[in-house]
């Protein structure tokens, strides 16, 4: 027994050896050990990075992904895209995704920068768990699990992919004057400045048991008369609306701020999809450079600077939609 255990933590010794030569700079390293001073757990480490050739083959510092075999967890030995993905990227000049946890939130950056993201508190990540626990077997055992330590392990992986020639390269992070971030609270602050106060919409909708809904009286096929949309289109499937009764949820609200997109189930807060560090700004650019707006068949420039001109009206809007279920 003795010279199994040996064997045994003498390869998971080797195993992070080898790991940690793959890893790099982590968005929110340190956060975590921070935070979680007076935690039993806690586990902040590099991001673990991933390098993609021109054909789509894997390596983690600097040898093939599959010549670590069953020391990685099952399929990510396997891990490959196709050429044309990568030669999709490439074209996009997207040189880099990384996906990190941080005791605020689980952050998606795409060239350094984020994209709307999930943010949470204490408070929000319990009420997750209420939900979780509501939902019984639908959600997977794994999740439930991980719920209770997530504020405690910061961990991460960076896919890094071919770049063009000729291309600059793009920092794992970016910050300053020039970044998405920057520009996005300039023109939020500017649109503020410019209408004084926030616009604020609040819509309450109350559905029946068989999926049909009315606002403040009126019906769906009222509302679809008197305004021509397809409201009616917003009708939910009965069934939809009688397994909410049985699980219990009796409301839901979806409500939009300069933060990003709140959910709440029973009044309970859950964690918010976040755009409040320019995000949404640069979703837009990266859908532009890599030819997403050419499909609608308008000019990708124009439909850029449209949607750029929208935003600060939207993330400084205060939307809300209140939903309430029938009970049993």
């Amino acid at each position: 027994m003795p010279v199994k255990r040996f064997w045994l933590l003498a390869t998971l010794a080797v195993f992070a050896a080898l790991v940690l030569t793959g890893c790099g700079a982590r968005a929110g390293a340190g956060d975590t050990a921070a935070a979680a001073t007076d935690a039993a757990l806690a586990v902040d480490l590099p991001a673990l990075t991933i390098d993609f050739d021109a054909e789509g083959a894997a390596s983690l510092g600097g040898m093939p992904l599959a010549s670590f075999g069953a020391l990685l967890p099952a399929g990510l030995a396997d891990l490959k895209l196709d050429k044309a993905t990568i030669d999709q990227l490439t074209a996009a000049d997207i040189q880099h995704i990384q996906v990190t946890t941080v005791p605020s939130g689980l952050l998606i950056l795409v060239n350094g920068e984020p994209i709307p993201s999930m943010r949470w508190t204490d408070e929000q990540l319990a009420n997750l768990g209420d939900v979780v626990e509501l939902l019984g077997p639908a959600v997977p055992a794994a999740v439930k699990a991980v719920l209770p330590i997530i504020t405690d392990v910061g961990v991460g992986v960076a896919l890094r992919f071919p770049v063009s020639q000729g291309a600059a390269m793009i920092p794992m992070q970016v910050a300053g004057d020039a970044s998405a971030a920057a520009t996005a609270k300039a023109a939020q602050e500017a649109f503020m400045t410019e209408i004084g106060a926030a616009p604020i919409i609040r819509i309450p909708v109350v559905y029946d048991i068989d999926g049909n809904y009315t606002v403040q009286g009126i019906t769906d096929a009222e509302w679809q008369a008197l305004t021509g949309a397809p409201f009616g289109q917003l009708k939910l499937d009965a069934a939809m609306v009688k397994d909410a009764v049985t699980a219990g949820v009796t409301n839901a609200t979806v409500r939009t701020d300069a933060a990003g997109i709140h959910i709440a189930l029973n009044g309970k807060e859950l964690p918010v999809l976040g755009w409040a560090e320019g995000e949404l700004n640069h979703l837009v650019k990266l859908a532009a450079g890599a030819g997403l707006l050419e499909s609608t068949g308008m000019d990708a420039a124009a439909i850029t600077q449209l949607v750029e001109a929208l935003l600060p009206a939207i993330q400084s809007s205060n939307v809300e939609i209140d939903v309430t279920f029938p009970t049993e």
